[in-house]
């Protein structure tokens, strides 16, 4: 039988770091880091490696959320033995360390134990997640995070798989006849947790064959502390590339107080969103960078670590900002890059880690994306359920994303101001450029993404 793994995703991206592989250890509070810090380190581990798995070779807009990214991981990590769980554990990028020490034996009604390996990290992961849909008085922005797992109704599936996947992650789990037409039921889930953004992740019904559907959603929707007035919009042109331009929809205001900076690589500038609970923190290269157009590039040729030291020195200033309305949906296929990082795990040795966490990523990151390799893996949770367990077919990522005057929606899934505001800086987004969106409470990335063409839906 065959394991489909969907996610309709909705979201954007921030990064910090330390010396180790601990790499949120010193940036947020210690009882923060204590709660969920092994969470923040991996879904920054896991946003470091996407682009580079996803293998985007053509230019085109690119949106993920490695939050949801990493809630996968992490399901997949309670089905998962042997090779495959300890290379899952690997793309989390999180010490070795921890992963064996934190690790949980429950027994059973049969004085059989059953161990929970990386237990801190779903537990940390666990509360990150709660922390993020808990809305205090005054909070103003939605974020809601849902897990489903349909399976075949003729597998058994393991109580202690079923109960982690409850218990860590509030999956919903339902059996389906596979060979009746489970269309609507997997479409129905879809549209009723993105808010109806998403209303067909399945096309036709899936094949009998199937033995279970792993469903992952975010919805976002948050409005700017300063929104954008909709009579200021300008219909102008955007440079694709130097000698190609598209006409898009601008918005553009003046926006106070916000962090500001300039480097000899780029210009960064957050746009805030209502009680600057969140923040939009978008980076465009600077226009003599060699790959100014080149927005994959210039994405892969940033030092993370000096993107973070940027973002904590930013200068408050006022910001005249020109940026592209945004609706975009796009499909990213993710199991082939598992299986292909599941073989370069068997042929690849364990390099030394003498760097500090950043470049022993970025390290493995550059390996990965110079192996090739014609062997594909089977993926098989063996722990999920009795006998052979789930075979994975297929991990689909579906987001719906959109950028407005009042603010951003997500579900997985001119003249008179910019030129004459003498103390104000400028941002003028007319060409590619490179965004992720942080959640401020928790530095937790929860979108990044790249725009190449706001005419491309």
């Amino acid at each position: 039988m065959r394991t489909f793994v969907w996610l309709p995703l909705l979201v954007a991206l921030n990064i910090h770091a330390t010396a180790t592989l601990e790499v949120y250890r010193g940036v947020v509070p210690q009882k923060d880091y204590d709660e969920y810090g092994f969470a923040l380190d991996a879904i920054f581990g896991v946003c470091i490696r996407l682009q580079a798995m996803l293998n985007q070779s053509t230019p085109r807009n690119f949106v993920v959320s490695p939050v949801s990214a990493t809630v996968i991981v992490a399901q997949l990590l309670l089905g998962a033995e042997g090779e495959f769980k300890d290379h899952l554990y690997d793309l989390l990028s999180l010490p070795e360390y921890l992963q064996h020490r934190y690790s949980i034996k429950y027994p059973n009604k049969n004085n059989e134990s059953s161990t929970l390996y990386h237990a801190k990290f779903h537990f940390h992961l666990s509360s990150l997640l709660k922390k993020l849909q808990k809305r205090k008085d005054g909070e103003e922005f939605t974020l809601n995070q849902s897990n489903a797992l349909f399976y075949n109704e003729e597998l058994t599936l393991n109580a202690y798989f079923k109960r982690f996947m409850k218990s860590f992650y509030n999956s919903e789990i339902t059996p389906l006849n596979f060979s009746t037409d489970t269309t609507s039921t997997i479409n129905d889930w879809c549209s009723n947790h993105t808010n109806g953004l998403i209303k067909n992740i399945v096309s036709a019904p899936p094949d009998e064959s199937t033995s279970a559907i792993f469903l992952n959603s975010i919805y976002f929707l948050a409005e700017w502390e300063t929104p954008f007035a909709d009579v200021l919009n300008r219909v102008e042109p955007f440079h694709v590339t130097e000698n190609h331009t598209v006409t898009t929809t601008y918005m553009q205001g003046i926006i106070p107080d916000v962090p500001y900076a300039k480097t000899s690589e780029y210009k960064l500038v957050c746009l805030p969103y209502l009680n600057y609970e969140l923040g939009m923190y978008v980076l465009l290269p600077r226009e003599d960078h060699p790959y100014k157009y080149d927005i994959n590039k210039f994405f892969e040729s940033l030092n993370p670590g000096e993107v973070l030291t940027t973002v904590t020195l930013a200068k408050i200033r006022e910001a005249t900002v020109k940026i592209p309305k945004l609706s975009l949906s796009n499909t990213l296929r993710l199991l082939e890059p598992l299986q292909k990082y599941a073989e370069y795990k068997k042929v690849k040795s364990q390099p030394k880690n003498d760097k500090d966490a950043i470049e022993f990523i970025e390290q493995r990151v550059k390996e990965f994306q110079n192996f090739t390799t014609p062997v594909k893996q089977e993926v098989y949770l063996t722990a999920a359920a009795e006998g052979e367990g789930l075979r994975v077919s297929d991990i689909v990522q579906q987001m719906v994303f959109s950028i407005n005057e009042k603010g951003t929606e997500a579900a997985a899934v001119t003249a008179g101001i910019t030129d004459y505001m003498g103390g104000s800086k400028v941002m003028v987004l007319d060409r590619p450029f490179t965004f992720f969106i942080l959640h401020e409470a928790t530095k937790a990335i929860l979108f990044w993404g790249n725009i190449v063409d706001p005419s491309q839906t």
